[in-house]
């Protein structure tokens, strides 16, 4: 027959288990799923935040790890250098164009610096397709110098793409063949005049597609029109507010 010491013994000792588990638990991620209106468009605005020594971003003062846009989830953030906490993302959704614009606002410019974060297309008979990047540079008139670039890989880091913008150029791409429906994009931002060029913002686009054999990627005339229909021609729009 069990006595009461020994009966108290054991609760106590599962009771201390299940602290020590709920503890060792670990941290819910947070998502923040973006509204669509009916045609399947969406937008949010937000801040690059940390907590827990999580970097993420701040709607509306509310802390996520993620943001859902459609069916494409954007996670594991990561910023070095002058790209700073309290920076802006925006992240767009427009007639299939996948937009991530980061903005600059807690000094005057970003000298050098690096955005990462990883993104993943939920419906596993699509893949990223078309590809492109851009950025604003502000500097001596006429003689900026500032070099952009946005790799793209494979979570096990094999390089898909690198874009390349200078002074603000455009630079676009395909990685349809590529057959990846996760990917992470690495941007790195370099003044090459000691500052004098700065980085006000930058706008990366994507599209996705049905996972065809390679011989069905668009030529580079079409990937542009893709790219201008939907998420480029925001990026007027985004200069004018700055």
């Amino acid at each position: 027959m069990m006595t009461t010491n020994k009966l108290t013994k054991i609760l106590c000792g599962a009771a201390t288990l299940g602290i020590a588990t709920a503890m060792a638990a670990p941290a819910q991620a947070i998502h923040f799923t973006v509204e669509l209106d009916t045609n399947g468009n969406g937008f949010v605005s937000s801040e690059i935040a940390e907590e827990d020594e999580t970097v993420g971003v701040k709607i509306d003062g509310v802390f996520y790890d993620s943001v859902i846009l459609g069916d494409n989830s954007f996670y594991n953030f990561s910023i070095n250098g002058d790209v700073s906490l309290g920076d802006e993302l925006r992240f767009i959704l427009n007639n299939g164009v996948w937009t991530v614009n980061f903005s600059e606002e807690t000094s005057l410019g970003v000298h050098n610096g690096t955005l990462q974060y990883e993104v993943d297309i939920s419906d596993p008979k699509l893949v990223f397709a078309q590809v492109a990047f851009e950025t604003n540079i502000s500097g001596p008139p006429g003689n900026e110098n500032y070099l952009a670039t946005r790799g793209i890989f494979k979570l096990d880091n094999t390089p898909l793409i690198t874009l390349t913008s200078t002074n603000g150029s455009e630079d676009f791409g395909s990685i349809l063949s590529s057959n990846a429906n996760t990917i992470k994009v690495i941007d790195t931002y370099t003044s090459l005049d000691n500052g004098s060029s700065l980085l006000q913002f930058s706008t990366n686009n994507f599209t996705q597609d049905l996972d065809p054999p390679p011989a069905e990627i668009p030529e580079p005339g079409t990937i542009l029109g893709l790219l201008a229909v939907g998420g480029l021609g925001l990026v007027s729009r985004f200069k004018k507010q700055k």
